[in-house]
């Protein structure tokens, strides 16, 4: 590799497995981001997979607003371009020429609100870690263009930024101290990965019932009223592993 943007990349590499702090993604990993792929406004973020529930999002330059308006109360993301992404596992771009591709009628507020902030275009992408119970995506507004070479950058960059976020997440101060039993964090971790409760009773040689009677009771401590909820705190909170 020889090339400026060669190096670059593979600066970009090396820094992401440096990564010990936000501070760090921040300081050592997005401004050799934004040279090897220049934006207007990037945000990124880690979530459970089933559902997808938003845990931790890391912005630089996007409106509060924006992002405050696609992820709800829970954490569930509610973007035609994350929805794309998840649907293609593929990098996405969207312009207003791609519009009717992509918006559904409940996307309108999205729409509305991409337009308020003057964007012109987003790509996006991003890593479901099945194995680890978490998937992250990168966004990417203001970009030159959608072309095929930005694509396959994205494909060769990503996996590497989704273990620098990863890793930043293990480090975060888990906020909540939450008792629960050995079997109720089994249990829990279970849920996390999007087990029935049948499944759960199969792995864990317990009843149905019983493992129900742990949900009920987990939920309690956790103060919330659906399993995705549940996973989502837990995973936020350090009480299982992802």
């Amino acid at each position: 590799m020889n090339s400026p943007i060669e190096h670059r990349i593979l600066a970009l590499f090396s820094a992401c497995q440096g990564i010990a702090s936000r501070r760090g993604f921040m300081d050592d990993v997005y401004p050799l981001l934004q040279r090897i792929l220049p934006h207007e406004r990037f945000v990124c973020g880690i979530a459970t997979v089933a559902p997808v529930a938003v845990l931790d999002v890391v912005d630089a330059g996007f409106p509060s607003e924006f992002v405050d308006g696609i992820v709800d109360g829970r954490g569930r993301i509610a973007s035609p371009v994350i929805r794309r992404w998840l649907m293609d596992d593929a990098p996405v771009y969207f312009d207003e020429a791609a519009r009717a591709a992509f918006v559904e009628p409940e996307d309108a507020a999205w729409l509305a609100s991409f337009r308020r902030h003057g964007m012109r275009n987003m790509m996006a992408h991003g890593v479901k870690d099945l194995h680890g119970g978490a998937t992250s995506y990168f966004c990417f507004a203001g970009v030159a263009d959608g072309g095929e070479e930005k694509m396959r950058l994205l494909q060769l960059i990503v996996p590497h930024m989704h273990a620098a976020l990863r890793t930043h997440y293990r480090l975060k101060v888990r906020a909540q101290e939450v008792e629960l039993s050995s079997r109720e964090r089994e249990v829990l971790q279970l849920v996390c990965v999007g087990k029935t409760n049948e499944a759960i009773g199969t792995i864990l040689g317990i009843s149905p019932w019983t493992v129900k009677v742990h949900v009920r009771n987990f939920m309690a401590k956790l103060n919330v009223s659906t399993r995705g909820h549940a996973a989502a705190m837990a995973m936020k909170n350090g009480l299982v592993s992802i």
